[in-house]
């Protein structure tokens, strides 16, 4: 019934079609109140279709916005505009009205834009520790102070200042104390003992991860536990080693920084990149 009154669009040849669509039915022994209901709701159905269609149909109002500076009578003509829309509607068509304003700059964003000022520069602090503080974070007591300096096969490596244990996107060194070896001169000597890495999550969760290698069947998936077992099965643990982050770039960029480091400082024939780890 309802295709019926759909194909046609003239209300006398839909009337017609229906009374002869139920005169069928009704021959063919369906009840003629139940037919009546159901051109009912026929109708009914068609009505609110007609309804949306010009509603959709309907003009959208053009909005016109005026950009203002805020100031303390703006609400009041905000109300001026609304109890003249439909004048301006009159003149103009279906139009909508906005301003849109901007407060000046609070003394609250002027302090913290200009904060920077006030703060000390990290780099001339020679007690600057790679540590992040937090009172529950392990990784502070690894982190090595500014300006420390690594060995890495008789190359030195100084320990920048403006990263800390929670840096992401970053390259990082960690080097295993108990190989350390002191020699004639300002620097250390080590002997295969430095790993360079890489992370995107913050510094301490992928030290996290390397601390949970240090058990007896995860030794093999990280090379720090490798080496400690390997080496210091007396002293297995995390604590053997400290860390220092070298440099933060883009997540796309850190393949690419890693094998620089560690070409540059042989730590994959010298060193524990040569590791191979399992998955």
């Amino acid at each position: 019934m309802l295709r019926v009154a759909n194909r046609n669009s003239q209300e006398e040849t839909r009337q017609s079609d229906l009374q002869q669509l139920k005169s069928d039915l009704h021959r063919n022994g369906h009840d003629m109140k139940k037919l009546d209901n159901l051109e009912a709701k026929v109708r009914e159905q068609l009505w609110s279709s007609t309804a949306t269609t010009d509603e959709e149909t309907a003009p959208s109002k053009t909005t016109i916005v005026f950009p203002v500076q805020y100031f303390s009578e703006l609400p009041q003509l905000k109300a001026v505009l609304r109890d003249i829309e439909s004048d301006i509607e009159a003149l103009l068509g279906p139009t909508k009205i906005v301003l849109a304003s901007k407060k000046g700059r609070s003394i609250g964003n002027n302090i913290l834009r200009n904060s920077a000022i006030c703060r000390a520069p990290i780099e001339d602090s020679s007690d600057w520790v790679q540590s992040c503080h937090a009172p529950r974070c392990l990784t502070c007591k690894h982190m090595c102070k500014a300006g420390e300096v690594f060995v890495v096969n008789d190359q030195p490596l100084k320990v920048p200042a403006k990263f800390n244990c929670k840096t992401r996107n970053c390259i990082y060194i960690a080097q295993c104390k108990l190989c350390s070896q002191i020699r004639e001169g300002d620097y250390q000597v080590v002997f295969e003992d430095t790993y360079f890495g890489q992370t995107m999550q913050k510094f301490n969760q992928r030290v996290n991860g390397h601390r949970s290698c240090f058990k007896y069947e995860d030794r093999n998936k990280s090379a720090l536990s490798m080496h400690a077992f390997e080496h210091h099965g007396f002293s297995f643990s995390i604590d053997n080693y400290k860390f220092a982050i070298l440099k933060e770039c883009s997540p796309r960029a850190l393949n690419r920084e890693e094998f620089r480091y560690i070409e540059k400082y042989r730590t994959n024939c010298l060193g524990l990149n040569r590791c191979k780890v399992e998955r």
